[in-house]
């Protein structure tokens, strides 16, 4: 589905756990429960495709970070009821 870039890579030992959950009311559901030593098998590659959200597999496979959507907040000031202190008021 992907073309993986060229990363280099990192050696991992095989007997770590890769635990994929999803936030669900009322706590969290494990997607995906695997090791690295069955990671890169076709059965979990595509469990793991499944699982993952598409903004991670894009920076893990295509390493395209996500874009971030500015958001702006429009504000007014005015003043209050009271007059300003001294210091401030000339």
């Amino acid at each position: 589905m992907y073309e993986l870039v060229k990363l280099p890579s990192t050696p991992l030992s095989l007997d770590i756990p890769i635990l994929v959950a999803e936030e669900r009311a009322p706590g969290w559901a494990i997607v995906y429960r695997g090791m690295v030593s069955s990671a890169g098998t076709t059965e979990d590659s595509a469990a793991l495709e499944d699982a993952l959200p598409v903004w991670l597999l894009e920076y893990l496979l295509l390493g395209r970070t996500p874009q971030v959507p500015v958001v702006k907040v429009q504000f007014a000031l005015l003043p209050g009821e009271e007059s300003l202190p001294e210091l401030v008021n000339p």
